[in-house]
C-alpha cells in the first residue's frame, strides 16, 4: 500500500498540520489505524460525531436516501430537508424557518447577511456586527471578519466592513458600550472552544439582554461546536440563558456529513424573499436524512440528561487531576460534553504523548487540553481517558 502520509504531503494543499495516525475505520468512540492499533477518539471530528463512528442507523439513512437521489438543487423540494427542518423547529419552538447550508462558516455568514437584510427591509441603514476577543465564527471571508483573532486574519487583506470583534470576553461594560442604535446584531458562543473552552458568564447573558432590549439589536447565536446536545441540551443558548432571534448548526447536525443550518425568528424570516441567499447543495439529501437520526437520537428521554451527567463525571475527573498535578493542571472548564482544562507545560508535547497512547485529545486557545468525545461515549471510555492523560503528564 502506497504510504498515506507521503502521498497527502504531495498533493494535498499544505494548510494543516496533521499528526500521524491514517485512519481506516471507526466504531462508536473509537477509530483504528492502517496497523491496527485503536485509539480513544476524544476529538471526535472536532466535535461533529454526535454519535461517534459508524451509529448503524446514520449509515442506514445514509445508504438508503443514496440509494433514491443525492442531489435535485434547492429548486425543488427537498423532503428530507423538510422533515429535518420540522424536527429542528419542533426542538426549538422560538424560531419560526430553517435555512440550510453546508457548514459552520456558511451559516454565520447567513446570519450575518439575514441581520443586515432584516434592517434594510426596515429602513435602517444598521450594518454593524459585534462579536467577542478570542472568538471563533468560521474562515470565509464573513466569518473570519467576526473572528476575534487578528493571527487568523493576517494576510488577507481587509476584512468585511463593520465588524467589532474586540469586545472582551465576559465584560457586560463593555459589551453595553459596544452595542448602540447602529448595531446591527450581537454574534456569541454558548463557549468560546477555539478560543479556550470559555462559557458566557450569567453577566454577560444578562448584558446580551438588556443591549436586545435597549437597542433592538438582534442575538445571534453561534452554536456550531455546542449545539445539538453538547452541552446537555438541544441548543448551546439554553445552557447559558441566552435568547436567541438567530442560530446557527453544523458539526454535529449531519451525523459527520457535511450540513449546516441557521434557525431564524419569524420577523427575521419575514424580512427575507427568493433570491435573497442561496446555495446549490446546502441541505443535501444524504446529509438531511442522517441529520434527522441524530436529532431524533440527540431528542431521545434521558440522552441529553446523560450528556450532562458524563459531562460532569469527566470534569470531576479532570479536577482530581489538577488537583494531584497543580504544577502542570490548572483550571476546568466546560459545560456537558464541552470541555478543557488549562495545561502549562508543552501542550503540543502532551497531545503527542496522549496519541502515542492511544488518545485522541485537541488544544483550545494556547494552553487549554479540549475534550469533546461523543456524545454517547461511556463511563469506562471517560475513565479510560483520565488515566490515559494522567499517564501522559511529564514527571515531576
Amino acid at each position: 500500500m502506497e504510504n498515506m502520509n507521503e502521498l497527502d504531503a504531495k498533493t494535498v494543499l499544505g494548510v494543516y498540520s496533521k499528526a500521524e495516525p491514517v485512519f481506516v475505520r471507526g466504531k462508536g468512540s473509537w477509530l483504528e489505524d492502517v496497523d491496527g492499533k485503536r485509539y480513544l477518539d476524544f476529538v471526535a471530528g472536532i466535535a461533529v460525531m454526535a454519535l461517534g463512528h459508524a451509529d448503524p442507523e446514520v449509515s442506514a439513512a445514509i445508504a438508503e436516501q443514496a440509494a433514491k437521489y443525492t442531489q435535485i438543487s434547492n429548486l425543488f423540494v427537498n423532503p428530507p430537508q423538510a422533515k429535518l427542518a420540522q424536527k429542528l423547529l419542533a426542538a426549538a419552538p422560538r424560531f419560526d424557518k430553517v435555512f440550510f447550508c453546508n457548514s459552520g462558516t456558511e451559516a454565520n455568514e447567513a446570519q450575518i447577511k439575514f441581520a443586515r437584510k432584516y434592517w434594510a427591509a426596515k429602513g435602517e441603514n444598521r450594518t454593524r456586527i459585534v462579536s467577542f476577543a478570542h472568538s471563533f465564527h468560521g474562515r470565509t471571508y464573513g466569518g473570519l471578519s467576526v473572528t476575534g483573532q487578528p493571527k487568523l486574519q493576517a494576510g488577507f487583506g481587509a476584512m468585511l466592513a463593520d465588524c467589532d470583534c474586540s469586545v472582551p470576553w465576559n465584560d457586560p461594560k463593555a459589551l453595553l458600550a459596544a452595542v448602540s442604535g447602529k448595531t446591527a446584531a450581537i454574534l456569541v458562543e454558548p463557549i468560546q472552544g477555539e478560543g479556550g473552552v470559555n462559557p458566557v458568564s450569567p453577566e454577560l447573558a444578562a448584558a446580551i439582554r438588556e443591549a436586545r432590549e435597549r437597542t433592538g439589536a438582534l442575538v445571534m447565536v453561534d452554536d456550531i461546536q455546542c449545539g445539538c446536545g453538547r452541552l446537555g441540551t438541544f441548543l448551546g443558548s439554553e445552557a447559558v440563558g441566552i435568547e436567541a432571534d438567530m442560530e446557527s448548526l453544523a458539526k454535529p447536525i449531519g451525523g459527520g456529513l457535511p450540513l449546516g443550518a441557521v434557525l431564524v425568528s419569524k420577523a427575521v424570516a419575514e424580512c427575507l424573499k427568493p433570491g435573497d441567499h442561496g446555495t446549490t447543495f446546502g441541505g443535501s439529501p444524504c446529509a438531511c436524512a442522517a441529520g434527522a437520526v441524530v436529532v431524533d437520537k440527540v431528542l431521545a428521554p434521558g440522552f441529553l440528561a446523560e450528556v450532562a451527567r458524563k459531562g460532569e463525571k469527566l470534569r470531576a475527573g479532570l479536577r482530581d487531576l489538577a488537583a494531584k498535578r497543580p504544577d502542570l493542571l490548572g483550571a476546568v472548564r466546560g459545560i456537558g460534553l464541552l470541555d478543557g482544562v488549562e495545561y502549562s507545560g508543552d501542550l503540543a508535547a502532551l497531545l503527542k504523548a496522549l496519541r502515542a497512547d492511544g488518545l485522541l485529545a485537541a488544544r483550545a486557545g494556547a494552553n487549554v487540553l479540549r475534550l469533546i468525545p461523543p456524545l454517547n461515549v461511556s463511563d469506562d471510555e471517560i475513565g479510560i481517558a483520565l488515566e490515559k492523560i494522567e499517564k501522559a503528564l511529564p514527571s515531576k
